[in-house]
């Protein structure tokens, strides 16, 4: 988790590849392979936090189809709001996974018991295309389709129809 002092920052003001780059190597790559996105390992610190994030940017539906209904309502509360939206969710005893792949900064509010959580608007506009189609699959309790499955339809629609599912 990624832990900012104060709440003087705005969505615009921070990265997501310098969320990345304020963690270690080796929890970047976790987090990558969690996602299950490849970026070689034989990188500098820097490279690899950028690749990280271009992939992360670049296959919002890997994050997407991981996260459970509660962590969407979160990514939504962020769509719908501006560069100064905090989320401000209760201290949990385990963090969000949004928290846990270093997708918000989180301010502790120590005194409340509070997480104030900001995504990068960069990392929200992509998230924000196929967002309510999860939300939607989310809310009426069916598991939607990783992107892992998203693809292998298309292959197979492409395959045997010509055309995509």
């Amino acid at each position: 988790m990624i832990v900012i002092p104060n709440k003087n920052f705005t969505a615009d003001s921070i990265r997501l590849v310098l969320l990345l780059n304020s963690t270690t190597k080796v929890n970047m790559l976790k987090a990558c392979d969690k996602l299950d996105l490849y970026v070689s390992p034989n990188l500098k610190k820097d490279e690899t936090a950028r690749r990280i994030a271009q992939e992360m940017l670049d296959n919002p539906i890997e994050i997407l189809s991981r996260l459970n209904k509660q962590e969407l309502q979160i990514v939504d509360e962020f769509v719908k709001g501006d560069a100064n939206t905090y989320v401000v969710r209760k201290m949990r005893k385990t963090q969000y996974k949004l928290q846990k792949l270093f997708l918000v900064a989180t301010y502790e509010d120590k005194e409340n018991l509070e997480w104030h959580m900001l995504m990068p608007s960069e990392l929200t506009k992509a998230l924000s295309t196929s967002l309510n189609f999860y939300l939607d699959m989310a809310n009426k309790g069916v598991k939607a389709p990783s992107a892992k499955q998203l693809r292998m339809m298309s292959a197979l629609g492409q395959f045997l129809g010509g055309k995509e599912l």
